[in-house]
């Protein structure tokens, strides 16, 4: 999930201030009374930046939205609450085949929409399909494990030759190659199911929108709907942070989601601080008959200080995938050397065949400082090598969907891996993918992913995607920046079923009202 819409300057300057009530008050979060106290029926208020929000469950690609569609719509699995792990959702039950190219899901009986209509395996098929088949899905590629998928998504197949198949309360998927992974894949809300009417499949459904305020009700017809205790949810949007403190303070807000205005918080216990299982870095768009070559991509690499570029990140990144256990990551990007970058930039325009003594690289940002000073930074370094850097400036509510038609070399992302596995990251560079916004493509890269996907053996599958990995960075195509931290500012002394995480999605069917609520809440949101 791509969260560049999220800002970290205010936290990182913050962060320092409140790590220590971080530390002492995490565990004392969660020792508090968890019992539940179903005779409170309120509203739960959350409080996030202005967001240009797209509730389409298959355009959409933030992680604010998925904040929000994990809770109005629900596919086979969820995310559990606490290890991000799949938890069986409309999915009662299912079997993978002895040869593990066929998995078989058996639809919970009586599921229905927010609007009455009985979800079947026939929902789920046509949710899928539909989804292949519109081009504005970012994460419709990962369905290319099912026989026919990638073929239909690029125009070269049928519908009715993908093959999933529904009976009833069976649906049957046959795989190109074994996909372990597949049910962590399907928690996403872009598989979920999503009826012709477009009504909720999930806990809540959406009462009302508006630019500053989206009312979330309890769906009456969700399968689990006894277990959601929460009857209804506001989420207010504004970028004024002195009201958000505001907010939370007098008990008028219980979350605020996003790093808000941390040192006017006066419950600091209620500041939650975690590392977030994605990365920030700089990838170049494969266009340009100059940038598209590793040659001269290399050569920028190598002009790039590091060190200064990756100042201030709590968490600087050195490669692509997030580390996480059991994965050993390839050498990383880290070193400088401006008369060696000199020599390489020679050495390329010669290759090339390009005589002239600049050469431009375009770099399109957000129209944020951070990212303004970022570029200056690169500018400077550049300039030595003989590479004059020009910048777009772009709004930021529109700068992820403006890279596609944006005319620039280069570009920020900072993206949240959709499940916890290394491949998460990977897919954005794999060919022909929905997500590849860089147009690069390796076979070797490619066909290293592909093989991890037939071992069952999980040592090597680490491996053979650290291997992917090295190809990908040392072909120059990313510029790792440093792996982000999330902060919430939510009040655990009166809302359970909240645990931080680190891909920072927090299903709003887990949460519940405690029976130890601090008295002035009450007060304040009777």
């Amino acid at each position: 999930m791509d969260s560049t819409n999220k800002t970290f300057t205010k936290l990182l300057g913050a962060f320092f201030l409140c790590a220590a009530f971080f530390a002492a008050n995490c565990a004392a979060a969660f020792s508090l009374g968890d019992e539940i106290d179903d005779s409170i029926q309120r509203e739960l208020v959350i409080f996030h930046s202005m967001a240009n929000l797209n509730l389409n469950p298959h355009t959409s690609a933030y992680v604010s939205e998925a904040q929000i569609l994990n809770g109005v719509y629900e596919g086979l699995f969820s995310y559990n609450s606490a290890t991000l792990e799949p938890d069986n959702a409309l999915a009662q039950d299912f079997r993978i085949s002895r040869d593990k190219l066929r998995w078989t899901f058996t639809i919970r009986e009586g599921a229905k929409t927010s609007s009455g209509q009985e979800i079947t395996a026939q929902t789920i098929k046509d949710s899928w399909l539909n989804l292949i088949a519109n081009k504005g899905a970012y994460y419709s590629s990962l369905l290319d494990v099912i026989k026919g998928a990638r073929e239909y998504r690029l125009l070269n197949g049928k519908r009715e030759d993908v093959a999933i198949y529904a009976s009833g309360r069976k649906l049957s998927v046959e795989l190109t190659r074994p996909t372990s992974h597949l049910n962590k894949i399907l928690c996403h809300h872009a598989f979920a199911a999503v009826p012709e009417d477009s009504s909720a499949s999930g806990a809540y459904f959406i009462e009302s929108s508006t630019p500053f305020k989206l009312v979330l009700k309890k769906n009456p017809n969700y399968w689990n709907a006894e277990q959601t205790r929460i009857p209804s949810i506001a989420v207010h949007f504004t970028d004024d942070t002195d009201a958000q403190s505001h907010a939370f303070n007098t008990g008028a807000a219980d979350w605020i989601d996003g790093a808000g205005e941390i040192k006017k918080i006066l419950d600091k216990k209620s500041i939650q601080l975690s590392a977030e299982f994605g990365t920030e870095y700089l990838f170049f768009k494969n266009e340009s008959p100059v940038w598209s070559r590793s040659d001269f991509r290399n050569a920028v690499l190598t002009a790039i200080p590091w060190k200064q570029l990756r100042d201030g990140s709590m968490f600087p990144a050195e490669t692509l995938v997030c580390p996480s256990a059991g994965y050993q990551s390839p050498e990383g990007l880290n070193y400088t050397d401006i008369e060696e970058a000199k020599m390489m930039i020679e050495a390329a325009k010669q290759n090339a065949g390009v005589s002239s003594e600049k050469i431009e690289l375009t770099f399109a940002i957000p129209d944020t400082e951070y990212i303004a000073n970022r570029a200056e930074l690169l500018r400077g370094s550049l300039e030595e090598i003989g590479v004059e850097l020009k910048t777009v400036k772009i709004p930021m509510q529109f700068y992820l969907t403006s890279i596609a038609s944006t005319k620039a070399d280069l570009f920020l992302y900072t993206w949240v891996g959709d499940f916890s596995d290394p491949l998460a990251f990977l897919e954005l560079f794999r060919g022909n993918s929905s997500m590849n916004d860089s147009h690069w493509k390796n076979e070797e890269f490619d066909a290293l992913l592909d093989q991890a996907a037939l071992t069952n053996d999980g040592k090597e599958r680490n491996l053979l995607l650290a291997k992917a990995e090295d190809i990908l960075l040392a072909s120059g195509e990313v510029i790792p920046i440093s792996h982000p931290v999330t902060c919430n500012i939510i009040d655990l002394d009166s809302v359970g079923g909240w645990v931080s995480n680190a891909m920072d999605i927090h299903p709003f069917k887990a949460l519940y009202f405690k029976k130890s609520q601090a008295k002035f809440k009450n007060i304040a949101k009777k």
